[in-house]
């Protein structure tokens, strides 16, 4: 299979379990070039553990984690990662821009930043509309405008696969259409998955799901009714019907 046409993302048979307690069971699903997902699903289902073995911070009991067709580990330099949260000392006297840079440094110091590597942060900051902010203090902004500075401090190591985990968990509804504004305008090269809560969000925001509660499977997001979203909120998942042959990626099949 070639780059072109393999997965960025291929989870086969997947299975893990904190000890006697099984988390995921028979995950199989991909996620192709391009693509804009969300991950969706109960507290507790799954998502954080699905996360930490696409990025290869933990490994699967049974079953293969492939990015970019090799283990998550070789791929890591392809992965751009936004954390849900980020602690930061609002005493610190550090800018925008400075945030932005540290995208790129790679263990340097901020002062070796070259003028080409200042001219790309701030072209990211421009892209997530931030620009104009770039010598302001970071702790001086906004919920949504700080998330939108770590997303512009991803974008520098130029990923292939951006990751975000719940992006808006802590920005209003205008942040938050502000936020993937800029994240489409980046291209549609760019694959991103993304970790989130609102479901209002996701149905404006990407054309497909991936439901997370102990089994995964893939929808497009038109098919979230409220029968399959109380169906996944609840206990009985198992008897979601899940019909994806017009879809490019396939969901597992859990039985209870």
């Amino acid at each position: 299979m070639t780059e072109a046409t393999q997965p960025v993302v291929c989870l086969k048979g997947v299975h893990f379990a904190y000890g006697s307690q099984v988390v995921l069971e028979d995950a199989d699903f991909d996620i192709h070039a391009g693509e804009s997902v969300c991950m969706v699903g109960p507290n507790g289902g799954g998502k954080s553990t699905l996360l930490k073995l696409i990025l290869g911070l933990i490994k699967p009991a049974g079953g293969a984690v492939l990015l970019f067709g090799e283990s998550p580990l070789q791929s890591r330099n392809r992965v751009g990662y936004v954390p849900q949260q980020v602690a930061f000392d609002p005493l610190f006297p550090i800018s925008v821009l400075e945030v932005c840079l540290m995208g790129s440094m790679r263990g340097r110091s901020l002062g070796w930043a070259s003028k080409a590597e200042r001219a790309d942060a701030l072209a990211m900051l421009d892209s997530m509309q931030l620009a104009d902010l770039a010598r302001t203090p970071f702790s001086s902004l906004s919920g949504g405008q700080r998330q939108a500075v770590l997303v512009a401090r991803a974008l520098m190591a130029k990923p292939d696969l951006l990751v975000l985990d719940e992006p808006t968990a802590h920005v209003d509804v205008a942040s938050a259409a502000r936020l993937m504004d800029g994240i489409r305008a980046l291209g549609e090269d760019m694959t991103v998955l993304m970790v989130s809560h609102d479901l209002s969000f996701v149905a404006r925001t990407v054309p497909k799901v991936v439901c997370v509660n102990r089994c995964v499977h893939v929808h497009p997001t038109a098919e979230l009714s409220s029968e399959v979203l109380n169906q996944l909120y609840g206990h009985e998942l198992r008897m979601v019907q899940h019909d994806h042959e017009h879809l490019d990626s396939h969901g597992g099949h859990c039985h209870g």
